[in-house]
């Protein structure tokens, strides 16, 4: 073991700079692989902590998603065979302000569900007893991190919040945050019975049109889920039935990787599993280059150890002893490899949170089942990759060895030539998806058909709501301000989906379609244009109520003309009166752009939900200024509620949050595997000068110049990129097909990626290799053949 260890660090010494590459290389590869591991990790074990997980399932009609009526749950309550249990889980519809104490109010999510919530869905209990805690009315359930900011140490069991300055609910328990992935996303729980007082909304639990809550099953071990929806279709009323004819069921652990959208749905997360599975690819990918780089740079330094093996067979090694040696200062650098890749883990895991926005436990790196596996799989991967050339090594005859004439030179650069080639195909492949990816996120956040630029919204908090008009005109009085417009539409927040009847030249038609309510002033700010019909206007008296349809209206109801139908109008209890519709509007992408433009009706009403304020200002500061004078207006409006205002561009953007995290993850991960790569090259070309000293003396000698010299070095790196660029372009395709099948609007794959990436993959080689080829082409003839 001694001698193991002197040999070791002997051969380290005698190549420093190698060596070095080559630990590098597998230190940083194996960072990678553990960080990316632990985070598809951690995405494709979402809800599986639950312990009912495997019976419960989400309900859903197959062409309106996920959002049920609230009165269906009471339906089909313990009256269906084989359903053990049911529960209604809304979000809020405007955020609520919390306030302890008449301390600083703040804003935070507010979910309602039925009091049977936590058999369905396992969570740990800081204080309070959680199968009961949702039973009485005006009580609620928060979690650990919100319960830090509204009582900081102090006990939150029993104490009161104070809600949107109104209802005070008490605390009856505290969650503990959740180590493992869920697609439940909430920091405060109250019931159904807590919301029909708090936020009454006439029919919305007894009607069957108002479709506003996801509705999940608790089944039997042994029930049939076929007969248990034919049950549960049998309860609804005969004229609702045929709504329910395709409806289906949806396993609780295969909801976050669910095809349907969850847009609007902020309690839900979605993730996406054809990402994951390209992280994954690229952890394959990454660690590979290192692969390479290790056989490239242990081939390379084969003629050393062939003297080295004569030499300990003389002095009596066996073949199995050579053999052992080999394979154990292998293994000893992919060990000290992937401690330092641990610690470099953990260590740049704060910065890898930061910049990229995913979010994984890092505490797994320390659980027996990740160290085990990780020794395991370095001890596999440095046997695999050592294990032949031990052989060939412990083979060869000892007198062969001392005079090194075994033949391996044309065998080991072939080699080394395909293994770079594999090297550069995987770059190019890197490249050129990462231009896809940027290339597809710019064209889902930019080209949405509506104007972004310069605009604010101002959320209307109730104070706000009140005092509408007297915030429009202090806004109006601002030289700064362009315009106003007051809508219930803000870039990524939850829309209604309506279903409803239209009259059109005296025939009825059922549509269902997505709505918000505006004013005339929204279609200018946006940029909207108008396809047929005219735009409402606010001065008119008769425009109130009127309705603008978008295209996809049209073309989802397979109707030609519409201007001139009505629209029945009138939800949450009202009575329904129809609302003629004037006109249609251009699509634009009201939703991020995965998911597919549906039918939208905007409507003339006062409702809203928001101020968007748009700013016509030339500079920077007098934007900020103007920026913080709206903040200041609205703020003194709204003294008992927090004023949220945020860039309408900057809400855009969020909508794509999942897209940013995906791009800014796959960037970082392919410059990373790239560098790599880039070590490995610079090693290759080390030794390719070493090589060719002699040769190049001579031909210096013999009169070359500098030029030629270098592209003899350079030729063959050259020649491995060319052939590399060719093989990654169909890989490249199938690859961007694959993934652009995920969004209902994509990007085109254009030919200046293939190029611009072939180009980098070109430059970054060359740019690698040029200063060892530079210095070996500029030395000195007669240094050279002395050396030799």
């Amino acid at each position: 073991m001694i001698y193991l260890f002197k040999s070791l660090i002997r051969n380290f010494i005698r190549r420093p700079v190698i060596n070095s590459i080559n630990l590098i290389g597998l230190s940083v590869s194996l960072t990678l692989v553990i960080i990316l591991s632990i985070f598809c990790y951690s995405e494709l074990t979402t809800d599986d902590f639950h312990v009912n997980g495997d019976e419960v399932y989400l309900l859903k009609k197959e062409s309106e998603g996920i959002y049920l009526p609230g009165i269906l749950t009471e339906t089909i309550k313990n009256k269906v065979p084989g359903l053990k249990s049911v529960i209604r889980i809304t979000g809020s519809w405007e955020v609520p302000v919390f306030q302890v104490n008449n301390k600083e109010p703040i804003t935070s999510d507010l979910i309602f569900a039925d009091d049977d919530f936590f058999n369905f869905f396992t969570y740990k209990s800081l204080v309070g007893d959680l199968s009961s805690s949702l039973r009485e009315p005006m009580t609620i359930v928060i979690s650990e991190k919100l319960a830090l900011i509204l009582f900081g140490k102090e006990n939150a069991l029993g104490q009161s919040i104070l809600i949107n300055n109104k209802q005070s609910l008490r605390v009856t328990a505290v969650i503990k945050e959740q180590e493992k992935n869920t697609c439940l996303n909430f920091n405060a729980l109250t019931s159904i019975s807590t919301k029909k007082i708090i936020q009454s909304n006439g029919g919305e639990m007894t009607e069957w049109g108002w479709h506003n809550f996801q509705t999940f099953l608790l089944f039997e071990k042994a029930a049939n889920p076929s007969d248990v929806i034919n049950n549960i279709i049998r309860l609804i009323p005969e004229e609702e039935q045929k709504n329910y004819k395709n409806a289906n069921i949806v396993p609780l652990k295969k909801l976050y990787f669910s095809k349907f959208s969850l847009f609007g749905s902020d309690h839900l997360v979605r993730g996406n599993k054809s990402r994951i599975l390209i992280l994954l690819m690229v952890a394959i990918l990454v660690l590979t280059i290192a692969l390479i780089n290790f056989i490239n740079i242990s081939s390379s330094q084969w003629q050393d150890r062939v003297k080295q093996t004569g030499i300990l067979k003389i002095l009596g090694s066996g073949q199995s002893e050579i053999i052992k040696n080999i394979l154990a200062e292998s293994f000893i650098l992919f060990l000290v490899s992937l401690l330092i890749a641990v610690q470099l883990a953990v260590s740049i895991t704060p910065f890898i949170l930061e910049y990229t926005g995913i979010s994984y436990n890092v505490n797994i790196i320390s659980s027996p089942y990740f160290l085990l596996s990780s020794l395991a799989t370095v001890l596999i991967l440095s046997i695999i990759f050592s294990i032949i050339p031990a052989v060939k090594i412990s083979t060869s005859r000892p007198i062969d060895n001392l005079k090194k004439t075994v033949r391996t030179n044309k065998i080991r650069y072939s080699s080394n030539g395909a293994l770079v080639t594999l090297q550069f195909t995987i770059a190019i492949t890197l490249i050129a998806f990462t231009f896809l990816v940027q290339k597809q996120v710019r064209f889902g956040s930019n080209d949405l058909g509506m104007n972004q630029n310069n605009i604010i919204g101002i959320k209307l908090t109730e104070q706000l709501s009140r005092n509408k008009d007297v915030l429009k005109e202090k806004f109006e009085n601002e030289p700064a301000i362009h315009s106003i417009s007051f809508s219930q539409y803000f870039p990524g927040k939850t829309l209604s989906s309506w279903g409803t009847r239209l009259t059109l030249n005296g025939e009825n038609k059922q549509v269902n379609f997505d709505t918000f309510c505006a004013d005339a002033a929204f279609f200018k700010m946006l940029g909207l244009e108008l396809v047929s019909g005219r735009f409402y206007s606010d001065d008119l008296t008769s425009d109130k109520g009127k309705i603008l349809v978008n295209e996809t209206f049209l073309r989802k109801h397979n109707l030609t003309s519409i201007e001139g139908g009505t629209i029945m109008v009138g939800m949450m209890g009202e009575d329904a009166s129809p609302a003629e519709i004037v006109g249609v509007l251009k699509d634009f992408h009201y939703k991020p752009v995965n998911n597919e433009i549906g039918p939208l009706a905007i409507r003339n009403n006062r409702q809203s939900s928001y101020c968007l304020v748009q700013i016509q200002a030339n500079e920077f500061e007098e934007l900020r200024k103007t920026v913080e004078k709206i903040k200041n207006i609205s703020a003194a409006l709204s003294p008992s509620f927090p004023v949220e205002v945020g860039f309408f561009d900057k809400a855009v953007e969020n909508m794509y949050n999942s897209e940013l995290q995906f791009r800014k993850t796959f960037s970082l991960m392919s410059v990373s595997a790239i560098a790599i790569c880039c070590f490995g090259i610079l090693a290759l070309s080390l030794f390719s000068c070493q090589r060719r000293i002699k040769e190049i003396g001579i031909r210096k000698v013999n009169g070359a110049g500098i030029a030629e010299i270098l592209f003899l070095l350079n030729r063959d790196f050259i020649r491995w990129v060319l052939l590399a660029f060719f093989i990654s372009i169909p890989i490249v395709l199938f690859i961007s097909h694959k993934w652009l099948k995920n969004y209902a609007y994509k990007t085109e794959i254009s030919w200046w990626i293939f190029v611009l990436a072939g180009l980098s993959a070109l430059l970054i080689a060359l740019f690698t290799v040029s200063w060892q080829t530079w210095k070996t082409a500029t030395r000195n003839p007669v240094e050279a053949l002395r050396y030799e």
